[in-house]
């Protein structure tokens, strides 16, 4: 549970050791490189003899080699014959088997090449085909048109084939062509919802008018230049031309699924690639001389040792500093047990400032019993805690994903824990079947209570496990203001309101345990709201320390809302057994015997699924809500920036030989 400490490095080294350098520093994954480029624009005296590092050209060149195994690789992923797995992981990898894979790798180039080529022969062969779809979609409506498509013109005539839209009047356009040309002739082909298809002849000298009036209908000229013999005719050959054209694109088809064992060896290349081109594009952020080469990055203090054994090894001098209160500081955040995988949720909030605190091991308990409560059915818990168990050991999941599904497996648990408290088991499915089925009730009691049957007791442990959570929010926040040695505010803004808070829960509701708790509630609550009323307002000036101290005391709304949005932990938990209970109702209703055996089953399976699929979503969006908008809201600040260390930043490959371990 902490923000680990950052210092700066700063390296000074011969340019023949930099390569070797910087690859053993990716190896190392412990060091972010910052931008020395700044100084430049800082100091002009400098710009003589230093200059910056790094060449783009050779960095786009890469990237335009990586741009391409891409496509191959997305090319034999999207033809694969091979089943897909659930979750694709990176294939752990010793370095010396990664660097044989690649060792050969003008034939992997060549391969590429060949697949490439393979895919711009699926996109004309894809081109054509649809083409050809075009085409007889067009010659479709000119089926009955039995002249040659060709034949445009006799010796005196011309002929037209062209549409007008559906909704003119087809007997208009006739009077207003005869009106131009008492020889024109027009005929409807065919029509359809959209369009006339019009067969239009009139002599030459006369054909021009005739086409000029028929615009005014919304006349367009049907292009049939490029075809020769009837509309049936070139529908039937294109009909041939699209089955062999199909017959062609499935022909390639099966050369690019022939290509599934260049996979990984592509794979490997590319990955192999993106090392190159960071350590390439890192160089943009180093300052150079014709023999020297600066660098300046923030390192993990823990990891300082093993940073100078790899430094130690070359030719540099190297020194680290604190980072001051003015810079901009990664965060690196470790977590340990328990805690660990609840660090997803932090990170998809915001990592905190680096000054800040993380909250991580503290709210990972609240979130769990959180989950819990709102999902309230141990068979649920069983479910996901199994499912995740599974996932984790079948499959090697890394970063946010791992983290995620671990903490769903402890959420799982926590779920199993509430729901055996609150008696449900699929909800009441175990008495429901064996009523059911077998005529004779086996009830599972509560061990503590059920919610169905006493919500206002489950509401009241919501609001008390609330404030609970409230508390030690305000207790983070006023140790963060003791440590920067505010202690009268400590006690002044965040005692003061744990007085109001919990004296007035005495004073309201302390007779239901003993009525001499209401009168030391009162003298409390009392006492804290005079010292948030005479200190509220103590930073402002004159009349304000009066506005500001009621302004304060005002605040006893806000924390009645967020104390209130703890009865969404009832809301929830009610839900989900309410449906649960008639799920199993539903399919109890068929009756005993063999077919009530079927339908209990066949509904719970299908009704159990859905109600754990939404309420275990609901749960982890209203679990995460309550850490972030009340728990966070009492102390947490946010904005910090993940540290990103230079690493071998692969894809597809994990180097388990790495001093990281080649973890994301």
């Amino acid at each position: 549970m902490a923000i680990i400490k950052m210092e700066k490095l700063a390296v000074i080294g011969v340019d023949a050791a930099k390569e070797d350098l910087i690859a053993d520093l990716m190896d190392l994954g412990m060091v972010e490189i910052t931008d020395r480029n700044v100084m430049l624009s800082e100091n002009e005296n400098l710009s003589d003899a230093v200059t910056c590092d790094g060449d783009e050209d050779k960095v786009a060149e890469i990237d335009g080699k990586i741009a391409k195994l891409g496509i191959a690789l997305d090319l034999i992923n999207r033809y694969s014959r091979e089943k897909q797995p659930l979750f694709v992981t990176r294939k752990s990898m010793k370095r010396a088997a990664f660097l044989d894979r690649i060792s050969n790798r003008s034939v992997i180039e060549a391969n590429v090449k060949y697949i490439l080529g393979l895919n711009r022969k699926l996109h004309d062969g894809r081109e054509r085909i649809n083409k050809i779809k075009m085409e007889i979609a067009s010659l479709i409506p000119w089926q009955k048109y039995d002249l040659p498509l060709e034949i445009q013109e006799t010796e005196q005539v011309d002929i037209e084939l062209g549409v007008v839209p559906s909704t003119v009047n087809i007997e208009g356009i006739r009077e207003a062509v005869t009106t131009a040309s008492d020889s024109a002739e027009v005929r409807v082909v065919n029509r359809d919802k959209d369009m006339y298809y019009l067969f239009i002849a009139a002599l030459k000298e006369e054909q021009e008018k005739v086409v000029s009036v028929l615009k005014q209908w919304g006349y367009t000229l049907a292009p049939f230049d490029d075809y020769a013999g009837t509309a049936k005719e070139n529908k039937r050959r294109l009909e041939k031309e699209s089955i062999t054209a199909w017959k062609s694109f499935k022909d390639i088809e099966e050369q690019v699924s022939a290509c599934e064992y260049m996979r990984v060896d592509i794979e490997c290349l590319k990955d192999y690639l993106v090392i190159e081109r960071d350590r390439e594009k890192v160089k943009s952020n180093f300052l150079k001389t014709k023999r020297t080469f600066n660098l300046e990055g923030w390192i993990p203090s823990e990891c300082k040792g093993t940073v100078e054994k790899v430094l130690n090894q070359y030719d540099c001098m190297y020194e680290y500093r604190e980072a001051s209160e003015e810079e901009e500081v990664p965060v690196l955040i470790k977590n340990t047990g328990f805690g660990s995988p609840f660090s997803a949720i932090t990170e998809m909030y915001s990592l905190p400032d680096y000054h800040g605190f993380d909250p991580t091991d503290i709210f990972s308990v609240f979130y769990a019993m959180f989950f819990g409560i709102m999902l309230s059915d141990a068979g649920y818990g069983l479910i996901i805690a199994i499912a995740s168990f599974i996932i984790l050991k079948r499959y090697e999941i890394e970063g946010l994903t791992y983290k995620m599904i671990k903490m769903f497996m402890y959420c799982g648990i926590a779920t199993v824990f509430w729901g055996a408290m609150f008696g449900g088991w699929f909800g009441d499915f175990i008495p429901t079947f064996t009523q059911t089925v077998f005529g004779h009730r086996v009830n599972i009691s509560p061990i503590w209570f059920n919610p169905i049957d006493n919500p206002t007791k489950l509401l009241i442990f919501s609001l008390l496990f609330g404030v609970g959570h409230l508390f030690v929010g305000m207790g983070i926040n006023a140790y963060m203001l003791i440590r920067r040695g505010k202690a009268v505010d400590a006690f002044l803004d965040i005692f003061s309101w744990y007085m109001i808070i919990a004296g007035g829960g005495l004073w309201l509701g302390g007779s239901a345990v003993s009525e001499e708790l209401t009168v030391p509630g009162k003298w409390i609550c009392i006492a804290g709201g005079i010292i948030v009323l005479l200190a509220g307002g103590r930073k402002n000036k004159g009349f304000g320390k009066v506005t500001g101290g009621l302004g304060s005391l005002y605040g006893v709304t806000g924390y009645i809302s967020d104390i209130l949005s703890y009865a969404r932990l009832l809301a929830l938990g009610l839900a989900t057994g309410v449906i649960a209970n008639v799920i199993n109702l539903l399919g109890s209703m068929v009756g005993g015997g063999i077919k009530g055996l079927i339908a209990m089953l066949i509904v719970g399976i299908i009704g159990h699924t859905f109600n754990l699929a939404i309420n275990a979503l609901g749960s982890f969006v209203h679990s995460s809500r309550l850490q972030y908008i009340e728990f966070f809201g009492k102390f947490y600040e946010d904005g910090g920036e993940e540290f990103s260390p230079l690493r071998n930043n692969t894809q597809y490959v994990r180097l388990i030989d790495n001093n990281n371990g080649g973890l994301k």
